[in-house]
């Protein structure tokens, strides 16, 4: 899947995540967790952090208690660990191409 896909399924999400309807952002949480190709679902969801985070970060923070609900504190940090290693290619990926 291109940067330029991912960046706009990142978009729709936080347009999505913006609206503060739980339901609706379980769901598509659900749906991005099922992804085929787990990296897609890591640099969706780096997209979505780097995009909260710039607008408004209680709104990150609402995403992330939304997100990881049904999650043990440690996977939770390990999750966010990872995705924030991987932010660091995504961000080289996106300079270069």
């Amino acid at each position: 899947m291109s940067q330029a896909s991912l960046f706009d399924i990142s978009q729709k999400l936080v347009k999505i995540i913006e609206t503060k309807d739980a339901e609706r952002v379980r769901h598509w949480s659900k749906v991005l967790e099922k992804q085929k190709n787990p990296m897609v679902t890591v640099e969706v969801f780096a997209l979505i952090r780097r995009q909260l985070a710039q607008k408004d970060e209680n709104l990150n923070l609402w995403f992330q208690t939304i997100y990881f609900e049904e999650y043990n504190p440690e996977v939770k940090k390990l999750w966010l660990d990872f995705v924030d290693l991987c932010s660091l290619s995504l961000e080289e990926k996106t300079q270069i191409g």
